[in-house]
């Protein structure tokens, strides 16, 4: 038997050994590159690369797992609005006992609504969502808000009003949160003042008012 003095051969310099992940380990790790690069840019100023580059993954592996770029923002919108969702009624549901009024349900649902507001990955999906025309699609946004649903069913038990009214405060709770949060600085700038922690006090104070007057009258 003829023995070898060869050594095995050393991977070149600079080389870097294969990490095995499965298909969702893979997948989770581009959706969170693609948060990183979202947080800073809208998804329409980058592209695959810059997601695959921040990853440490090939492009063929983001168009593997996603297909297109398009369908890399989508799932990343998807993740980011079920977090918010769950985010939102996890602290509501904290509310939800037998003494919390329906006004006061709705006031810890625009406060929720205004803290992920606030969040710059949020706003710039959002903004895609809007300017791309993705919601004007009937079946993109539909099934990822369910949570309102079951917000609308607890201020059911609370209210005897048809569904229809307790929907419309859920929906202008929501629309007054996120403009206030997002625009308040160039709308009080429009203003010639300045958005404080005070003037935000006022505004959700002045916004429960319309909602509980809104109920009364609902009521008659």
């Amino acid at each position: 038997m003829v023995s070898s003095n060869k050594k095995p051969a050393k991977p070149a310099r600079g080389s870097k050994k294969r990490v095995r992940r499965s298909p969702e380990e893979a997948r989770t790790l581009i959706l969170e590159a693609a948060d990183r690069v979202f947080r800073v840019h809208l998804p329409d100023a980058v592209g695959l690369k810059e997601i695959a580059r921040e990853a440490g993954v090939s492009h063929a592996l983001v168009t593997h797992y996603f297909g297109t770029y398009g369908g890399l923002v989508e799932a990343a919108v998807e993740r980011r609005l079920t977090r918010v969702r769950e985010s939102i009624v996890s602290r509501l549901f904290l509310e939800l006992d037998a003494r919390v009024t329906a006004s006061e349900l709705l006031a810890t649902f625009r406060r929720a609504i205004a803290e992920d507001a606030a969040d710059p990955l949020t706003v710039r999906l959002a903004t895609w969502a809007m300017m791309s025309g993705r919601l004007a699609q009937e079946d993109f946004f539909v099934y990822r808000v369910q949570g309102l649903k079951l917000l609308a069913d607890a201020l059911q038990q609370r209210v005897d009003l048809p569904r229809e009214e307790l929907e419309f405060c859920l929906i202008a709770s929501f629309a007054v949160s996120v403009v206030w949060t997002v625009g308040g600085n160039a709308l009080t700038g429009a203003l010639g003042r300045k958005k404080t922690k005070a003037s935000d006090d006022r505004f959700e104070e002045r916004v429960s008012t319309m909602i509980d007057a809104y109920l009364r009258h609902a009521r008659r």
